[in-house]
């Protein structure tokens, strides 16, 4: 059993507690959904069940936390290692070796698992996630939603008795999404490993949970049965009719963005394949597709980034082949899928004049940009804020911050919607209508489907190597988690 008996606990240099004053108790082959807005605490409650805060974070902690009666202020994270999983929002924040095949062996080599063993639960989990393709892949090449299920089986391989998952779904299409969760509902089931998952998306994960917490503000204000839970999630507007709010955009608006028979490939292993885009004016385009199909490197072979085999790519109708991404930066500007890779100055105002220094804008501009970015993303007050310290939500906006300030006619954004509630969804949402309506024009590659069928003008999915018109009708049964992969005809 864990045992959380009146928990407050506040991060260092923080006036206000992330935890206060809270006391559940888990009882073994549970399965329980935690959730609430970004920032009310359910990441720190579940650093604190496996140690992580106090040990790693600091701060100031008050309180018990006891997994199975050892005492977690007394148990370093390694030491419960065993007996309590935790997978991150950010896989890449847990990956630490270099190849698939080395970090499944790493938890069982720190559990002085027998190498017979290690050998057998690598085969087991690298098949269970169909990572066996993958094995001995060089773990930065892989795609954000491979990572993720190499951080997964990673934790599962090791077999704890309790699981802790922070979102482990954000970077997974819908297929492998829904296999995730009926497998950890098996795990759950036939194991009685006990399950304490925090998600956004309660569509898709609502019908697996026996027990749901509601956390606002640092506390618990809802813990009960999932059949009590529902007429409270709707009355705080956490389960919510879906209603189309996209722009309308003139079909006749002329083409700034194309590929044309571009072919990109990873050593033998061919990526894209003769594919072709076309992107209009002020359009908001949503590319969709499985994990590994080549969606982000799409949008760097768009960008610059990387450079494509054959084919060309042209921004206003001049060919990028010949130019450097820091002069591309100013017209088309990327935004990939970890925003805290952009934040690394002292506050904010420091991390967009980083952007302006480097692309050569001239000071007199400075402050209008800067005013400009940092209003229309809702980020005025945070100007001198330290970003590490801003919520998931605001350090997305933040990161988009430092590039919207050079004010790049086309935006180029990488799973912008993973981690957001749906409060900091519909805020992006409203922020990319906004641009939209001064002449921007936004390529998104995603997997939140909603977020497709509420605010894109066009989708297409990348299968095999090249781009598919998606019609809408075939986006909205994958809101609800029914996508089944959202197959091409």
């Amino acid at each position: 059993m864990i045992r959380i008996e009146n928990v407050t606990f506040s991060y260092p240099d923080s006036a206000e507690p992330a935890l206060k004053d809270i006391s559940i108790e888990i009882r073994e082959g549970e399965f329980i959904l935690i959730v609430g807005k970004s920032g009310c605490g359910k990441s720190t409650l579940c650093r604190a069940l496996n140690g992580l805060v106090p040990h790693f974070y600091g701060g100031t902690f008050s309180g018990r936390v006891t997994i199975d009666g050892i005492d977690t202020r007394r148990a370093s994270p390694s030491k419960l290692a065993g007996t309590i999983g935790m997978i991150f929002q950010d896989p890449e924040n847990q990956l630490v070796m270099t190849n698939v095949e080395n970090e499944l062996a790493f938890g069982l080599e720190n559990i002085a698992l027998p190498i017979e063993k290690i050998r057998e639960r690598i085969e087991r989990y690298s098949s269970y996630f169909g990572l066996k393709n993958l094995i001995h892949r060089f773990i930065p090449e892989l795609s954000g939603g491979e990572k993720q299920k190499v951080a997964l089986a990673s934790i599962l391989a090791m077999q704890p008795k309790y699981l802790v998952l922070d979102e482990p779904t954000s970077q997974l299409d819908g297929e492998n999404t829904r296999t995730f969760l009926e497998s950890i509902r098996n795990l759950n089931v036939s194991m009685g490993i006990t399950i304490i998952l925090v998600e956004h998306r309660l569509e898709r994960c609502l019908q697996y949970a026996d027990r749901l917490i509601f956390m606002k503000n640092g506390k618990v204000e809802f813990d009960g049965r999932r059949e009590e839970a529902i007429p409270y999630l709707k009355s705080e507007n956490l389960i919510q009719t879906f209603s189309r709010k996209a722009n309308q955009v003139n079909h006749h608006q002329e083409i700034i963005l194309e590929a044309n028979n571009i072919w990109f490939s990873y050593g033998n292993s061919h990526i894209l394949k003769g594919l072709n885009l076309s992107v209009k004016k002020g359009e908001i385009l949503a590319i969709t597709g499985a994990n590994g199909s080549g969606k982000s490197t799409l949008l760097k072979n768009l960008n610059g980034l990387l450079k494509p085999e054959e084919g060309t790519v042209t921004i206003f109708g001049k060919d990028i082949s010949g130019r450097s991404t820091a002069e591309l930066a100013a017209e088309i500007g990327y935004l990939s899928q970890n925003p805290n890779d952009y934040l690394f100055e002292r506050n904010l105002q420091k991390e967009l004049e980083f952007t302006l220094t480097n692309l050569k804008i001239a000071k007199a501009e400075w402050e209008e940009r800067i005013s400009w970015a940092l209003s229309i993303l809702d980020l005025s007050k945070y100007r001198r804020t330290f970003p590490r310290d801003l919520s998931c939500g605001e350090r997305e906006r933040a990161a988009l911050a430092s590039i919207l300030v050079a004010k790049p006619r086309i935006l180029v954004l990488d799973e912008p919607t993973r981690g957001l509630d749906q409060w900091n969804k519909a805020k992006l949402g409203q922020i990319l209508q906004s641009l939209q309506k001064e002449g921007f024009t936004t390529i998104i590659v995603t997997h939140d489907y909603r977020f497709i069928a509420e605010y894109a003008n066009r989708v297409l999915r990348l299968h095999e190597g090249r781009l598919y018109e998606i019609p809408f009708d075939r986006i909205y049964p994958a809101i609800a988690g029914n996508d089944g992969g959202i197959a091409v005809s």
